[in-house]
């Protein structure tokens, strides 16, 4: 059942996701902290995230489930994207597409970063989105904002009701077993499908083209088995993505 949505805003935490890490359980399901500005957000692998005024940056929870399998939370970050696109469609709708596993672009720039993280028995979703703030010109090739894209300005609180709300009806989908829909959707906003990549986890690496992600929420990718040239489709469900520039 889809719960009513409460924004708390701050104007500024260390990290959305650290404050709710420390106070969830001061908060219900679905409640949404806020921030103005960040000064110590995070990315994944405990990397920087740069936050500036302008931007919606969030965070949420989900409880566990006593009917859902590993497998289904497994797919958390996957629907927090299209949760997300889903959300900004609402707003403005422009084509935006979802990387594999946390990220959402426009313009073959990043607009938005997602992170996911297990604390006690809830899921931590957080979510950067640029909104209203103007990208440094050092970014200018890597990242865009919505009114860089599109000359407007948005009201943020919608943006997040919009995600957040999204959020909620695909988990519904999920529990009602409707994950091979939200796949099929998924993988028609796929920004790495046949894209040439380089993937690293732990100390490898490998190379190959991107397909699909699979049933399991995993990126399959083609890839040489050997020196003999054999191509073969490995899965990943953990990895860092690099894009190959063609010159």
């Amino acid at each position: 059942m889809k719960k009513n949505i409460n924004l708390y805003k701050f104007n500024e935490l260390d990290s959305t996701n650290d404050y709710l890490e420390r106070n969830h359980k001061n908060y219900e399901e679905f409640d949404v902290i806020c921030a103005k500005n960040q000064t110590h957000g995070r990315a994944r692998r405990r990397n920087d995230w740069i936050s500036m005024e302008g931007m919606a940056i969030f965070s949420f929870f989900l409880k566990e489930r006593e009917n859902w399998k590993i497998e289904d939370y497994l797919k958390l970050p996957l629907i927090a994207g299209l949760a997300t696109i889903r959300g900004l469609k609402g707003i403005e709708n422009l084509e935006y597409k979802f990387k594999w596993t946390n990220d959402i672009y426009l313009e073959n720039k990043k607009l938005c970063g997602i992170l996911m993280e297990k604390i006690d028995d809830v899921y931590i979703v957080g979510i950067g989105i640029n909104v209203n703030n103007i990208l440094p010109g050092t970014l200018k090739n890597k990242a865009i904002s919505l009114t860089q894209a599109t000359n407007k300005k948005y009201e943020i609180d919608e943006i997040v009701k919009n995600i957040v709300f999204e959020f909620q009806i695909l988990c519904e989908n999920l529990e009602n077993g409707l994950w091979e829909d939200i796949l099929t959707e998924i993988n028609e906003i796929n920004y790495l499908k046949n894209k040439e990549i380089e993937l690293k986890f732990g100390n490898e690496a490998v190379s190959g083209v991107v397909r699909d992600i699979n049933e399991n929420g995993e990126i399959e990718v083609l890839v040489k088995q050997d020196e003999n040239g054999k191509i073969v489709i490995r899965s990943f469900s953990i990895g860092e993505v690099f894009e190959k520039i063609i010159f």
